[in-house]
């Protein structure tokens, strides 16, 4: 069945999470409201899994992007409760992406250090860092033009929606109809190979760290003025949802290749999930089940999808 589905197996069982859970919860499942809910809801997991595959396509990890997240609304917060600014305070929470981003790749590209381990680092020292500025405190001064900025609506979904699926729409653009986006898949498949064949493989690894980490911290500004406040604790929560969206995008639309379409389409796809066994009476402790879950299957589909080509 799966192998018949091949791409089209986690946009199936999307549709079918759908049918069961409007069926199982009519009156609250299958409702606008769920679905507005449900959407702005995952606004900051597009915006980190987006940050993730960037990386990813290259063949490069980066665990750091929700420790970035966290220091970008924790500093904003900081500097706006000293007076600064909401523009400034913005502008600089934002810089906090770029140079964590630079400072990943030069770990990564250029001494040499595993990126798993490497990034793994940066999100550690980073969540000490977000615990500092904030005194492990809840961070709740988030500047008004930020918080009436984000909270406009469009449709009925918030700004942070839009910004999330326009970014998602031009990532899709640069990877599927742009150079860049096909020698970011070359080198992800050999940057041995890439090299051989005369790109400059180490700028564009530097280059995809330098944006993951400046969407991860779009993600915090925005998720500060969604919420009104940020947990300097929350990285840990905001970790897997972006990774098992990453993973399971890749069983999706363009097997075994990380793509946006299939992460889109995994990330509500698990929200879906969620939601549903929430409304029929799971606990909170069902979401890190069903995450953890579905990163396993995740990636024991696309092997399993891809092992009949093989052949």
């Amino acid at each position: 069945m799966l192998t018949s589905l091949g791409p089209w197996a986690v946009p199936f069982l999307f549709v079918v999470l759908c049918v069961v859970f409007s069926i199982a919860a009519p009156d609250t499942f299958a409702t606008t409201t769920n679905v507005r809910v449900l959407i702005i809801g995952q606004a900051t997991i597009l915006l980190l899994s987006i940050a993730i595959v960037i990386p990813l396509r290259a063949g490069d990890f980066d665990l750091s992007v929700s420790a970035v997240m966290v220091l970008s609304g924790c500093v904003l917060g900081y500097l706006t409760a000293h007076g600064v600014s909401a523009i400034v305070a913005c502008l600089l929470a934002l810089l906090i992406g770029p140079v964590m981003g630079l400072l990943n790749g030069l770990l990564v590209v250029r001494i040499g250090i595993d990126s798993f381990i490497a990034t793994l680092g940066t999100l550690t020292v980073l969540v000490g860092l977000a615990s500092l500025i904030s005194g492990g405190a809840l961070m709740t001064t988030v500047p008004t033009e930020l918080l009436d900025f984000t909270r406009m609506s469009f449709l009925d979904l918030t700004m942070a929606v839009w910004i999330g699926w326009g970014i998602a729409l031009l990532v899709y653009y640069v990877f599927e109809w742009t150079p860049t986006g096909r020698y970011l898949l070359f080198i992800g498949n050999s940057a041995e190979a890439a090299r051989l064949a005369g790109l400059r493989v180490n700028t564009y690894r530097q280059g995809v760290y330098v944006v993951s980490g400046t969407l991860s911290a779009l993600a915090g500004i925005l998720a500060a003025g969604s919420l009104g406040s940020i947990d300097p604790t929350a990285s840990g929560a905001y970790l897997l949802p972006p990774i098992t969206a990453a993973f399971l995008g890749a069983s999706a639309i363009k097997l075994g290749r990380f793509n946006v379409v299939g992460t889109l389409v995994a990330i509500y796809l698990v929200a879906v999930g969620v939601t549903g066994l929430q409304m029929l009476g799971f606990d909170s402790w069902i979401a890190d089940v069903f995450n953890g879950a579905f990163l396993i299957f995740a990636v024991g589909l696309t092997i399993f999808l891809r092992r009949p080509s093989s052949k």
